[in-house]
């Protein structure tokens, strides 16, 4: 399993590579498409900070529901110490 997970890796690293280079060299190039290469690539940083941010609202979301579960089962429970005391 290990053997895959490292091949899956290095050929994501490959790939990456690749099209790091290849979209450096049309940038550097004047061609026809670098106006809508230029505009696809700020589509993909925003997408990926969107997603960022979204994972943490979502976490924030899933701490906030865990915090009022937790309160909920705990409002019903009368501790011990107190109703030995009345």
């Amino acid at each position: 399993m290990l053997n895959t997970f490292h091949k899956l890796l290095k050929l994501a690293f490959i790939f990456s590579a690749v099209i790091t280079g290849w979209t450096s060299v049309i940038l550097l190039s004047s061609t026809t498409f670098n106006i809508e290469i230029k505009e696809l690539i700020t589509k993909m940083y925003l997408n990926q900070r969107n997603f960022i941010f979204n994972v943490k609202d979502l976490s924030l979301l899933l701490v906030k529901d865990a915090n009022e579960r937790f309160s909920e089962k705990n409002q019903g429970k009368i501790p011990l110490n107190n109703s030995k005391l009345d």
